[in-house]
């Protein structure tokens, strides 16, 4: 009997041996194209950053990689869209400060970002830069400060919609600086830039690069950056803290994030090839061109940042009330 149930037994590991060398390779990552979600408009900072990585991602794991923006909700439409995809490596977000601010700007979310989304690595960060209208008579920070505190109406500030970093770093200057200013959001971006040029929004807080050309062309006079030291860009303009504003400091920053659930060897070969992307000269020169400080941080580092930014924005938004229903 018992010499049986050990012929038995030995029948069956040699036959489960058999089906594990028999049975197809596990297939290996990626096996088609990789779609990367941009949760904001053809264009913008975050986009750029997506096709220029992207692209380089594609030649390096000799797969399509398709660029699907879903602008929308400051950042929640897309983000809502690859929260519910499949956790297999194939649809990946261009994950932004956005999903820090949202997490308490807007009163309720389909999603949780701090669990529906593991963050692969930060890919850069750039300044915003206070700028305002040439014909406004103010040179410096300071000068700002007090025309907002002795201005019987108060200011107003321009923003690419409620939620952007232009509308949070606007609402932090408020709290910092102890003024009045109230928000002017916008649908589109450009018209805002065009009526603040024209004197009214009296001021906005954007990305650095859309700035540029309207800063040399004496359209707009560039009073502080937001960055923790000066712009590679603006490297004349000094940053908030040194212009007065001790602790100020925005920067919007972005990243590549998957959804929970995907499995951990595709998470580090993506991070593998997000840093390996980052280190081609002709990608560095393209991002910095654009005022990007270039990152390339392990998934725990990009954690830790996105859990610091979420605490800071919950003070603002608390502090100033800026809630989306």
């Amino acid at each position: 009997m018992h010499r049986t149930l050990k012929l038995l037994a030995a029948g069956l590991v040699t036959l489960s041996l058999a089906a594990e060398a028999n049975a197809p390779a596990k297939p290996q990552w990626p096996e088609k194209p990789v779609r990367i979600v941009v949760p904001f408009g053809p264009g913008s900072f975050p986009d750029i950053v997506a096709r220029v990585v992207g692209q380089k991602m594609s030649e390096q794991l000799g797969q399509s990689v398709i660029f699907d923006n879903k602008p929308g909700a400051g950042g929640n439409i897309g983000t809502d869209a690859v929260v519910r995809a499949k956790p297999d490596g194939y649809s990946l977000l261009l994950h932004t400060v956005a999903n820090a601010i949202n997490a308490s700007l807007y009163r309720s979310l389909p999603f949780d970002a701090s669990k529906d989304l593991v963050p692969v690595s930060q890919i850069a960060s750039v300044s915003n830069v206070l700028v305002v209208p040439s014909a406004l008579p103010v040179k410096t920070l300071k000068e700002l400060i007090e025309l907002a505190r002795t201005s019987r109406q108060g200011l107003t500030f321009a923003s690419g919609g409620t939620g952007t970093t232009a509308h949070l770093a606007g609402q932090l200057f408020k709290t910092m600086a102890q003024v009045k200013v109230e928000h002017v959001p916008y649908a589109n971006f450009s018209q805002a830039l065009t009526d603040v040029m024209s004197g009214q929004p009296d001021f906005v807080i954007p990305n650095i690069p859309p700035t540029i050309p309207h800063i040399q062309g004496g359209k707009f006079r560039a009073i502080a950056v937001t960055g923790a030291k000066r712009s590679a860009l603006l490297p004349e303009v000094p940053t908030f803290a040194e212009a007065g504003l001790s602790g100020y400091e925005v920067s919007s920053w972005n990243g590549l994030a998957v959804p929970a659930g995907t499995p951990p060897e595709v998470i580090a070969r993506l991070h593998a090839e997000v840093v390996k992307a980052l280190m081609d000269p002709e990608v560095a020169k393209k991002l910095t061109a654009q005022g990007a400080e270039i990152v390339g941080s392990t998934p725990a580092a990009y954690a830790s940042l996105i859990k610091a930014e979420t605490a800071k924005w919950r003070g603002v938004v608390r502090d100033t009330g800026a809630l989306v229903d």
